[in-house]
């Protein structure tokens, strides 16, 4: 469990890229639909509902985290401090919570029942794997002020009930200097919808605008994100992170 942890973590951003060149097939060769074409308006309302819902989850955590938590590091964890106010005081794991929320989402706007399901599934089992190897490398570096945040806190689901106002100011500038590559994931995920819908039959003019415009929007925003955090505030970056 501590190597296949250590592995998902470390290439969490590349390895949903590869379980789709697994689901997609299945998906192209599956006709059950998930809702009908009369509830597909308020299915895609719903869907975007859900994915602004994880975007403004990882927001606020990013924003109010403390320095050198939480982040995109890639070849170990990292932890100076242990988070437990802000959304940390509702749910374990609110970062990965807004994944799952955003995944979902994006999933639920192709119309077929064994995309949806193939996504739910592999999230829930690649985020239990990383979160069981995050929790013992937490639990050995905070000991019992870990184990108490731990056992008073909902794992999987969120309780607003217990929200506690977060110590930390809010950072914008860290914001917008590593969220950049979540919103390229999205703009890039709607790409994949429109794609699919096309070549599942719905193959209108509509939808060839809506993959070019999130072409678009995601080159932009993946250009504009290295632009700030690399050019424009390279040094004052490296605090906040």
């Amino acid at each position: 469990m501590q190597n296949k942890g250590d592995f998902f973590f470390r290439y969490r951003g590349q390895i949903p890229l590869f379980v789709l060149f697994i689901i997609i097939p299945l998906t192209l060769t599956s006709s059950i639909c998930l809702f009908s074409q009369k509830s597909a308006f308020w299915m895609h309302v719903f869907s975007y509902l859900i994915i602004v819902s994880g975007l403004l989850m990882r927001i606020h955590v990013v924003g109010y985290k403390a320095p050198h938590t939480s982040g995109r590091n890639r070849h170990e964890q990292v932890a100076e401090s242990l988070n437990v106010k802000g959304l940390y005081s509702t749910t374990q794991h609110p970062l990965y919570m807004g994944n799952f929320l955003i995944w979902l989402g994006i999933s639920l706007q192709v119309n077929r029942l064994v995309f949806v399901l193939g996504i739910i599934s592999f999230s829930l089992f690649f985020l239990y794997t990383i979160i069981r190897v995050e929790e013992q490398f937490l639990h050995s570096k905070f000991g019992e002020v870990y184990k108490n945040w731990k056992d008073n806190t909902p794992a999987w689901w969120m309780n607003p009930f217990l929200f506690q106002k977060s110590e930390n100011s809010f950072h914008g500038i860290r914001v917008l200097a590593t969220e950049y590559p979540t919103w390229v994931s999205v703009f890039a995920g709607f790409v994949l919808v429109g794609i699919l819908n096309f070549v599942l039959g719905e193959r209108s003019h509509f939808q060839i605008t809506f993959i070019v415009v999130n072409v678009i929007l995601a080159l932009l925003i993946g250009f504009l994100g290295r632009w700030f955090k690399y050019v424009l505030l390279p040094n004052r970056f490296k605090h906040l992170s």
